[in-house]
């Protein structure tokens, strides 16, 4: 990012030292017509001075500000990390202390059991009610699985220091032989165990049990909890619950298993007494860590640690835990050096460039020479970027107009020139073609096609030769070919009939070279560019009916059968997109078709036209549940009892066309031109406003914006908008006391200069003379 800003900071010094050197260098040729050679060497002497001095200021304030937001940037990361850090440490705490939380729990449901408070009461191991209770009360809890279930533990046990017992979920059994036998823990930490057991001091703390177990492959925890702080009477026993230091320290995600030996977790009581640690650092001891300077909770202390401080709302524990500092994640001591190396080669970099350019003001004609040669090179590169995307964008207009997308006659007209249709009356027809590549049926002498690539590039080829060129289709499917024919008045009727031999040659010509079959319908003559998707769909439909022999079929050769009607689920498509576009000619011209295909060409009984009724009337029901909100009641009331009466073609049409006079009065408002003024009268401030990002914002191409802008509102994009940010800016001279610096920002210029001209030719005096008029008045 840095050197990205670095770059750009340094192309724009370029830009600006050339312009200047080439603008003050054309004002003194001017006037070396009237002046003499002695103001000549003074005015560039001035010039160099000036260029010096602005153009360091500039450097500088771009090197400030490189600095400052390199710093910036680098706080900003490292605090997030910070806080990432802290967000998966509060979700471990509140885990671990859900887990001390079923701890107690089970301590007390164990005290609800009455045989578990009688057993504890008892002073005399050797009462036979005494053995009995305990071994039944073990072979009870051997069957609750509960705590195992839900916490990360060994075991857990019950110590009875009256009777020196101990109770759990296997077994009754006294203290010493649950201690050599069962655990076969070291006999000499026998004592030590008992009294870790008896001393109040270790209750609701995690000991560690290195030297009760020193020959065990895991490292355990002890954590017991004192039944009689749970209990109103007395209750003198002690439940031990056994951890596996591995599984507690995985409920601290924070804790690396590849930084095992230097990340530690401590968590001290409200009375800042530790009762855990999971410490395995040498150089962080207890007091050390508590006594870290911390600043928002954390302590960036020196090497590659950063130490963090969470106090739990819930318990009021406070937990203190380590991760792998940010500069040592993140390879930043990389990135400060280079960017220090770039600070100082900016920096030099600057300086030469200022003094170079400074001292060659006097060859201006060169840098204009190679500017002008740039602006031609990079107008032709526009020029071939255009041309290169204009199949694309012709084979979009063409499927808008073949699958009857136009939203308006506006748009087609458009369409229309950008095709260049254009001179005499032209007459439209559709031909759709499917090709297969059948290698069983070609020759020997055939070539073989590999790729789909080379198939359509293939057809392409042939199209073009045979059909000549432009060429006007798109793609509806693989191998699948939608073109877009035209012809003049004298020529539409043997269109058919040419086009017929054409597709003849074409065919044969595919098959004996690459043994492609081509297939082809072709629907009727239009005299409407809009209304071409009729023909479109009746070539979709013709050709269904090709065969091995008829492989060329006109939609005026099907036979009109009277046993089905003629309601196509595309043609229910159209009428819904016609409707909610509010576009009624091309309403009305989908209901002649439909009458036309079943009415006066089919002649449907009375049973099928039912039928037909009924989808047409579901196809307006759907366009009914699509109206805006703001349609009133008493309308939609009205047109809901148009749908309940008897079904006839007249009243589907009615219903049809009310419903798309309804989208195109709620349309009014929202029209694209009346939005797009809309956003720009908001948006006029940002400095980024331009076609490409009207374009954007309304998902339309740049030409046929700035196209139909200018035709709406008489004006230029760029004058329209240039109007409004004078506007404002006039009004802020005479209403604010916004500074002359800070005026050209507000409305949306990235130069001062630039604002001034443009300010001058609108109102013929420049903003500060604006100004002081207000003043003076």
């Amino acid at each position: 990012m840095l050197f990205f800003l670095f770059k750009t900071g340094t192309i724009l010094l370029y830009k600006l030292i050339i312009y200047n050197v080439m603008e003050k260098t054309l004002m003194i040729l001017n006037r070396k017509k009237d002046q003499n050679n002695t103001n000549s060497t003074t005015d560039k002497q001035s010039l160099m001075l000036r260029m010096v001095t602005s153009y360091s200021i500039f450097l500088l304030v771009i090197l400030i500000l490189f600095l400052y937001l390199y710093q910036s940037t680098f706080r900003n990361v490292q605090q997030q990390y910070d806080f990432q850090q802290q967000s998966t440490m509060v979700s471990n705490v509140e885990l671990f202390e859900k887990d001390l939380r079923i701890m107690d729990v089970y301590c007390r449901q164990l005290l609800q059991n009455t045989f578990f408070r009688k057993l504890i009461a008892f002073h005399d191991s050797d009462n036979e009610d005494f053995m009995d209770m305990g071994n039944a009360l073990a072979t009870t809890l051997s069957t609750d699985v509960y705590p195992e279930a839900l916490l990360p533990i060994e075991e857990v046990y019950c110590y009875l220091p009256n009777t020196g017992y101990v109770l759990s979920p296997n077994y009754f059994i006294s203290a010493e032989r649950y201690y050599s036998w069962m655990k076969r823990y070291a006999n000499s930490e026998y004592e030590n165990w008992l009294k870790a057991l008896s001393e109040e001091s270790n209750y609701y703390q995690f000991l560690p049990m290195d030297n009760v177990a020193p020959n065990f492959s895991k490292n355990y925890y002890m954590y017991m909890v004192n039944m009689d702080d749970l209990y109103y009477m007395d209750a003198n026993a002690v439940v031990c619950f056994v951890l596996e230091k591995e599984e507690l320290s995985s409920l601290f995600t924070t804790l690396s298993s590849d930084n095992f030996d230097t990340d530690f977790i401590v968590a001290v009581n409200e009375d800042n007494v530790p009762f855990m640690s999971l410490l395995s650092n040498p150089d962080f001891s207890m007091d050390r860590i508590l006594n870290l300077h911390y600043t928002d909770n954390f302590s960036h202390v020196r090497g590659a640690l950063t130490i963090g401080r969470y106090t739990s709302q819930l318990t009021g524990y406070t937990y203190y835990y380590s991760f792998p500092a940010f500069s040592s994640t993140s390879g930043t001591i990389t990135k400060q050096v280079l960017y220090i190396m770039c600070f100082v080669i900016a920096f030099l970099l600057g300086i030469s460039l200022i003094i170079r350019f400074s001292r060659r003001n006097v060859a201006p004609i060169i840098e204009l020479g190679q500017e002008l040669n740039e602006a031609v090179e990079a107008q032709n590169h526009l020029l071939e970027a255009v041309n290169s995307q204009r199949p694309i964008i012709c084979k979009s207009y063409v499927r808008k107009l073949l699958t009857g997308l136009t939203s308006s006659e506006e748009e087609a007209s458009y369409i229309k020139e950008y095709l260049n249709l254009i001179g005499d009356p032209l007459y439209y027809n559709c031909l759709y073609i499917v090709a297969y590549n059948n290698a069983g049926d070609s020759g020997e002498n055939t070539q073989q096609i590999r790729s789909s690539d080379d198939f359509n590039q293939v057809i392409t080829n042939a199209l073009q030769n045979f059909l000549g060129s432009p060429l006007y289709y798109f793609n509806p499917d693989s191998r699948t070919y939608a073109l877009l024919l035209a012809c003049t008045k004298e020529d539409e009727a043997n269109l058919i009939i040419k086009t017929n031999e054409t597709i003849v040659q074409l065919h044969n010509y595919l098959l004996d070279t690459y043994g492609i079959w081509l297939f082809a319908g072709i629907g009727r003559n239009t005299d409407s560019l809009t209304n071409v998707w009729e023909s479109y769909q009746q070539a979709v439909e013709s050709i269904s009916y090709t065969s091995k022999n008829y492989f060329f079929f006109p939609y005026e050769f099907i036979k009109k059968d009277s046993n089905a009607f003629y309601y196509p689920p595309e043609l229910s498509t159209k009428l819904i997109h016609f409707i909610t576009t509010g576009n009624t000619s091309q309403v009305l011209e989908l209901f002649n078709l439909i009458h036309q295909e079943n009415i006066e060409e089919r002649s449907l009984p009375i049973n099928l036209l039912k039928f037909l009724l009924s989808d047409i009337r579901n196809t307006l029901l759907k366009a009914r549940f699509a109206l805006p909100s703001g349609i009133s009641a008493e309308v939609t009331a009205q047109l809901d009892e148009q749908f309940n009466e008897h079904a006839t073609f007249k009243l589907c049409e009615d219903i049809a066309l009310t419903l798309c006079k309804l989208f195109a009065v709620e349309s009014e408002d929202t029209n694209l031109v009346t939005a797009i003024e809309k956003y720009i009268e908001k948006n006029f401030m940002d400095p980024s406003m331009g076609l490409n990002k009207i374009s954007d914002e309304f998902q339309i191409s740049e030409s046929y914006f700035s196209h139909m802008f200018k035709e709406k509102t008489g004006v230029n994009f760029s004058t329209y908008l240039e109007n409004i940010r004078m506007s404002e800016a006039a009004r802020m001279i005479k209403e604010t006391d916004i500074s002359l610096n800070e005026l050209y920002i507000s409305v949306g210029y990235n130069n001062a200069n630039t604002f001034r001209r443009a300010f001058k030719k609108i109102y013929g005096v420049t903003p500060s003379s604006m100004r002081e008029n207000k003043a003076d008045k």
